[in-house]
């Protein structure tokens, strides 16, 4: 598996994993990847008011280097603006959670859906708040 430390912690108790649940103009979902290829990740994030990422919850079939990356992330975001969570690559997560290389493709995919629900969101704040 070659995950320890931090990563190896989310793997075997992810946080935030599931519930999908949330809508409205502060919601932004984004999915990645596909089962078939071995790694399918899905994001939401939900902004505050004051428009600071306030939730994050992922969904991830894939290797334990995209479930530890997704869970970390999912804390590691929670109060910074969407312009922040956006500077976030997989790069940056393989190094901080010690991620080895030969994982880091499964990474890109969570990397992927995160940045695909940041999109979402800022395109329903940008369009005055009509829901999906």
């Amino acid at each position: 598996m070659g995950l320890w430390g931090v990563a190896l912690e989310h793997y075997h108790a992810p946080r935030n994993a599931n519930g999908l649940t949330a809508f409205g103009d502060r919601v932004g979902r984004g999915c990645a990847g596909a089962v078939q290829s071995g790694v399918e990740v899905a994001f939401q994030v939900v902004a505050s008011n004051d428009g600071r990422l306030a939730e994050l919850r992922w969904e991830c079939m894939g290797p334990p280097a995209a479930i530890a990356a997704a869970s970390w992330l999912s804390e590691e975001l929670r109060g910074v603006t969407p312009a922040d969570a956006g500077s976030w690559t997989a790069l940056a997560i393989g190094e901080v959670l010690h991620l080895p290389v030969e994982s880091m493709s499964s990474v890109l995919v969570v990397e992927d859906a995160l940045r695909a629900a940041l999109a979402e969101l800022e395109e329903h704040q940008r369009s005055g708040g009509s829901s999906s």
